[in-house]
């Protein structure tokens, strides 16, 4: 499968009520076709901001949590609700660009709500902290317990949202 970008946002809004202030604050439209999706997989597509092609989004539930993880199996992203998957055709540094031009806009908009965006699932690039601003993660820190030392800080833990 090919790399994706990822936004979590830690909210506990419905995902077609998320879905529906993504398509709206972005300007985009559902994916056509959309057969198989299951009834909380919101599927949108809008134009590229650095480029030339579409950039696709996936609103769905954080299905990446274990409820039972071990301390030494947590991840940055374990108590964020909502998961948004973004992908350009034309992959690596431009689609990070959409990504992080996507991020900066629902900061923005949404300035209450914590939010991640991650590359891959694996890398985490930033983090946004309501009253605190967003916090650049050094190159290679993973969204996995052992880079948690660089993490902790910035994740909002659920009951503290």
């Amino acid at each position: 499968m090919a790399e994706q970008e990822n936004i979590f946002l830690q909210s506990g809004a419905a995902i077609g009520d998320e879905a529906k202030l993504i398509q709206d604050l972005l300007g985009l439209e559902p994916i056509p076709n959309a057969e198989g999706a299951g009834p909380d997989v919101h599927g949108l597509r809008g134009p590229a901001a650095t480029a030339d092609g579409m950039v696709g989004y996936v609103i769905q539930p954080n299905g990446h949590v274990d409820p039972n993880a071990e301390p030494d199996e947590v991840q940055a992203f374990d108590d964020y609700q909502v998961e948004i998957d973004i992908w350009l055709g034309a992959r690596g540094p431009t689609q990070a660009q959409e990504a992080r031009l996507v991020f900066d806009r629902l900061v923005e908009a949404r300035p209450e709500v914590p939010m991640l965006l991650c590359h891959d699932l694996t890398l985490l690039v930033a983090a946004y902290r309501p009253g605190h601003g967003i916090h650049e993660f050094p190159p290679g820190t993973t969204v996995d317990a052992p880079d948690a030392a660089h993490w902790r800080e910035w994740i909002v833990a659920d009951q503290e949202a």
